[in-house]
């Protein structure tokens, strides 16, 4: 079988999930600040000019990295909720949603790191918590979804919506609960039914 030659795009987009692949293992592992430009280009297999040729700094990748992440997590809430019509139905499509948040450990610690760097360095704040923001106002519009599905009024705007459900599930993802989708379902049910009617 001919091997197909990948084209320049092709290519840089391969050494660029490469490196994102070895970066989110080793700061998983170690920490944003034991793994350095030179360690996740060398695990990855590549030299530090194809890492600075894909990324500015290791704080771009890390971005880019939780962007990622955070999109994933965004789609798979948007295509919960797109399937089902009626408030069963997307209340059991959020139970399913909630059922995978055991496999978001790796998700979790990477925005507890990112969430520790923006505390300390003021320039990567900016970036991050733009970031934050826009993802947070995505996925409160989609949970507003199910409170307006259920009758009910949310009792946050959007983004706070979002935040509150994002550090009760990551909260209980990093105090090393296994599965932490019996709280979040209790706590998010326990809103909608005490929410004001519509």
């Amino acid at each position: 079988m001919i091997k197909k030659r990948l084209g320049r795009e092709e290519s840089q987009q391969v050494t660029r999930d490469k490196l994102f692949d070895t970066a989110t293992d080793l700061m998983i592992k170690k920490g944003f600040h034991a793994a350095s430009v030179n360690t996740i280009s060398e695990e990855a297999g590549y030299s530090k000019g194809a890492f600075f040729s894909n990324f500015s700094s290791k704080s771009e990748l890390l971005l880019q990295l939780t962007q990622r992440f955070k999109r994933v997590e965004i789609d798979r809430l948007g295509s919960t909720l797109a399937a089902g019509y009626t408030a069963e139905q997307l209340t059991q499509g959020l139970n399913a949603y909630i059922d995978t948040l055991k496999n978001n450990t790796n998700c979790a610690i990477l925005d507890a790191e990112m969430q520790l760097i923006a505390l300390r360095d003021e320039e990567f704040a900016k970036h991050y918590y733009d970031l934050h923001e826009e993802n947070s106002e995505a996925l409160g519009r989609l949970i507003t979804i199910i409170f307006n599905h259920a009758g009910k009024k949310p009792p946050l705007a959007y983004a706070a919506l979002a935040r509150t459900f994002t550090a009760l599930s990551e909260g209980l993802i990093l105090q090393g609960h296994k599965d932490p989708a019996a709280e979040i379902k209790l706590v998010l049910n326990s809103l909608i039914q005490t929410a004001e009617p519509l």
